[in-house]
Order: C-alpha cells, then structure tokens, then sequence
C-alpha cells in the first residue's frame, strides 16, 4: 500500500508541475502563486456550481420535489467522470510514454494499475467535489435535514466517481484496443467523441423548459438512473432517507469494484500494453513520386497533420468552431419545412422570420461569434507539443517568421467555416447587410487575435515535459491565460456595448481595437518571439 501511495504521489506532482507550469523550479514564492491560481479556479468553478444547483433547487422546490436534487447532480456526475474518463484511460493506464520507466521500478503490476487508477480516481475527485458539495449546501440550506443527512452525505462523497471510473476504464479499454487494431485510430476516437457531443446536443434540444417538464425530466432520469445504474437508489437512500444498510451497501460496491478491476487488469496489463504500443500493422510502403513544396508549405501540412492526427488537441481547440457549425446546421433546419415534421413549435418560427430576430442578431451576434473564436486557439499549444523534437524544428534552415506564420496559418485554416457559418446565419436571419459586414469583420480582426496571441504567449510558457499530449493542449500554463485572456477581451467587448452607444459604432471602435492589437502582437511575435524561440 506505501509503494502506491508513493506511485499516486509521484504522479500527481507530475500533473500539477506541468498544468500549473512549474517546472523545476524549487521557488516557493512560484509555487505559491501556481497553487494560488487553481485554488482560485476551483473556488470560481464551485460558486458557478452553487448558481447552477440553486436555480434547479428553486424550479424543484415549487412542484415540492426538492428531493430530486442530489440524486439528479450525482447522475449529472457520474456522466461526466463516465465520459471524460473513457479518453484518458489510454495514456494513463494504457500506452503512456514513460511505461518502461515505470515497469522497471521494484513495484508489483497491480500495484501500478492501482496508482494508475488512483490518478483518475484524485482527478475526478476534484470535479466531484466541484458539483457535489454545492448541491449538498443549497440542498441543506433549502430543506433543513438533521446532522445525519450532511455525515452521510460527506461520507458517501469520496465514493461517487469510483465505478464510473471503473465503468469507464473498461469502455476505455476495450475502445482503445479496438482502435488499436485500425489503421485510422485518432479518426475513431475522433468520431466517437463527436458522436457523444452531437448526442448530448440532440437529448438537451428535445427537453423542455417550463417547471414541470424540469420536474418529469428530473423524475424520469432519476428513475432510469436507478435502473441502469443500481448503486444511485443505494446513494439516494444513503443521503436523502439516511438509511446506513445502503450506505455501507454504496461504499462496499466502490471499493470491491476498485480492488477487483485492479487485480484483473493487473494480470492482463503488460499484454495489453504490448498490443497497444505496436499498434495495427501498416501497409507495404510503395515509392512513389517525390513532390517538392516551399518551406512556409511542408511546415504547413506539418502543423495541419498533427492537429488531425491528435484527438485531444483537436477537439479542444476546434470545439468552438464545431459547436458554431451544430448550431448553424440546427438553425438552417429549424428554418426549413422539415422543421414541421418533428413538431417545432409555430412560435418558434416566427420569431426565427421576425425581421427585429435578425436585427438582434446582427446587433449582438459579433460577442457569440467572438466566444466561439476565442475557444478555438491551436496556437497556444502548437510549440509546446514539439515536445522533445523541438530541435529539430530549430535546425531547418528557414527564419522563425515562416514557421510562425505556418502555425498561424493552421490556426485561420480551423477558422475558416466561421466565416461561412456567419454568412449562412445572415442569409436565414436576413440580418442588415451593414451589419453583415461589421460581423466578418469581428471575425477576422478575432480569429488574426487569437492565432498570434495564441503563439506569443505559448513561446513565453512553453512545456516540453509532458507524457500525455492532454497536459499540453489542457493543463497548461499557456492554455489557461488564453482562456483568461479570451473572456477579458469579451468582457472588454461587453463593456463597449453596455455604454450604450450606437451599436455599429460601438463595433467599429471594437474593431479599430482589435485591429490595432493584431498588429502590434505580430511586431512583438516577430522581436521577441523570434528571439524567444531560439531561446528554446
């Protein structure tokens, strides 16, 4: 038991080092101020949790089924650990890069598995803790339960992610090694994870949304929950009928399902290794006819190849405009006659062919557009994932400048069907033609912002260090100050419109704005940048 402890240790340093951007650095005073930054975004993360829970609270609490809270958060949890654990497991308990390193280490297999899984178990802990323990206040504070209620609540707490993580690493398992055996594996975690995203979006499109549906909703997922998932009727006795057989029932399933997938993995976990490491047999390599290209073209189809060949890269960083697209495609049809076939409300409609609709949009439609733009920056982690190879990016005989503008150029290629998403939007809104224009031009000035802002702040917190390619594309220092930076500028967006001016006005000095900022990054992008990169 000390050797996985010692194994979990060891692994989560590593994590937050490289998320919080520590390095090796020793200083206290950096630590602090790393540590400072995720606390204050768990505290944010957690208030944003108290709103959400207390406005379901208040919708249960007027059709007197308050009680439906907590079971209805700890199936909203578990989903979330079930799915976000499925793409982890292959780095983490399978195919991770330092595997050879770790397997020579006096330490058993299934003591490896066991820190391994440990690793989701502290990770999804946290985001547990994030929903939970506001449900559990605003449930406390609404209901006024006896002490036993907050005991067994806080009890049963650390065991909530334990079988999803379990139900998880196995769809993640057998997902991993089916893929494995494919030559397109990245193109099938790719669709899959669409799949699952597309899925979500059609489930939250057909729900409604007066109070009563909310209830019905919450009810009958409650009841299919308990179905499918026996251990959330043990969770609910547990903490809202405070019955201790089904909490000791819901502690002594987590932990024998825990032990039991770690010694079956265990005996399994080199051959399943080995099988994912080798990978599917490629074809016979046929030589062909050589192509020659400009340098500014190979670092280009470089970059583009590597966003493809990456799910976690390009799902986070493309999110945004995949999430435009949907919702493009959901309105043209919620447009279209087919609508009536699928019972769309006549209001509905007509509001959607109000010419004051598309004026609206026209006139607040650049701060949605810019939100789905500023998610959407493959910049802020293309450095950092030449990882070790960086060297060798360094020792082509071309300037910083073309393999700046090629990383650019990558980024403005995944914003491209922005641009036509805002035009088809226009063209189904029958948005002003004057303010057609202030939109692309929002898009453009936004999309040049957050390609070069994107690299500029990569190249100054850069991390090379990573073994998984989701510590660099998601747990980094760059990724989160462009995140930060991004809701700064639509804040800054916000406040121009909150004066209360003249709308395109207010757009065009936005634009100015932003048009200013493009050039002055690029001059710093290609001074400091440039010198910062051979610095590297």
């Amino acid at each position: 038991m000390k050797k996985v402890i010692s194994l979990v240790r060891i692994q989560i340093a590593a994590v937050l080092t490289d998320m919080l951007a520590l390095g090796n650095s020793r200083n206290k005073k950096s630590k602090a101020v790393g540590y400072g930054r995720l606390s204050i975004f768990i505290i944010l993360m957690s208030f944003v949790s108290f709103l959400y829970c207390t406005m379901i609270a208040g919708g249960l609490k007027m059709f007197d089924s308050l009680e439906l809270l907590l079971p209805l958060m700890m199936a909203v949890t578990s989903t979330v650990s079930l799915m976000t654990t499925i793409f982890k497991v292959k780095g983490t308990i399978f195919g991770f890069r330092d595997y050879d390193l770790v397997m020579s280490l006096p330490v058993s297999t299934r003591e490896i598995v066991a820190s391994r899984v440990s690793l989701l178990y502290v990770v999804n802990m946290v985001f547990t803790a994030i929903i939970m323990i506001p449900a559990m206040v605003v449930y406390g504070l609404m209901a006024d339960p006896s002490i036993l209620f907050f005991i067994n609540s806080i009890i049963s707490l650390f065991f909530i992610p334990m079988v999803p993580i379990i139900l998880a690493s196995i769809l993640g398992t057998v997902i991993a090694y089916a893929a494995s055996r494919f030559r397109h594996t990245n193109l099938l975690n790719i669709l899959f994870s669409i799949m699952i995203f597309v899925g979500i979006m059609v489930f939250s499109l057909g729900m409604g949304d007066s109070g009563q549906e909310l209830v019905n909703f919450s009810r009958t997922m409650t009841q299919k929950v308990n179905t499918m998932y026996p251990l959330a009727g043990l969770y609910t006795n547990a903490v809202i009928r405070k019955d201790m057989v089904s909490l000791l029932g819901f502690i002594g399933i987590s932990l024998l399902a825990f032990f039991l997938y770690s010694f079956l993995i265990g005996r399994c976990f080199k051959w399943m290794n080995s099988k994912m490491l080798v990978g599917a047999s490629r074809t016979k390599f046929v030589m062909g006819d050589l192509k020659a290209c400009s340098p500014f073209s190979a670092l280009y189809h470089k970059e583009i190849k590597r966003f493809f060949a990456t799910p976690v890269y390009m799902l986070n960083t493309g999110f945004g405009v995949v999430l435009l697209t949907i919702g493009t495609i959901v309105l043209i049809f919620m447009k279209s006659p087919l609508a009536e076939l699928f019972h769309l409300k006549l209001d509905m409609k007509q509001m959607l062919a109000s010419p004051q609709f598309g004026e609206a949009f026209g006139g607040y439609g650049p701060l949605m557009v810019s939100f789905f733009i500023y998610m959407s920056s493959t910049t802020m982690a293309s450095i950092s994932l030449e990882g070790k190879n960086l060297w060798i990016l360094k020792s082509l005989p071309v300037p910083a400048k073309t393999i700046f503008l090629a990383k650019i150029a990558v980024n403005l290629t995944i914003l491209a069907p922005v641009l036509l998403d805002v035009i088809l939007i226009g063209m189904v809104l029958q948005v002003p033609f004057y303010q057609g224009i202030v939109l692309l031009l929002t898009v453009v000035v936004c999309a040049f912002f957050v390609s070069i802002f994107g690299l500029l702040i990569n190249l100054r917190f850069p991390n090379f260090n990573w073994t998984s390619e989701t510590i660099a594309v998601k747990q980094s220092a760059a990724s989160v100050v462009c995140v930060f930076t991004g809701m700064g500028v639509i804040a800054l967006q916000y406040l121009l419109l909150f004066l209360q001016l003249d709308i395109t006005l207010t757009y065009l000095v936005y634009i100015g704005i932003m048009g200013i900022a493009d050039a002055v990054l690029y001059r710093i992008l290609l001074s400091y940048g440039s010198k910062r990169f051979c610095e590297l």
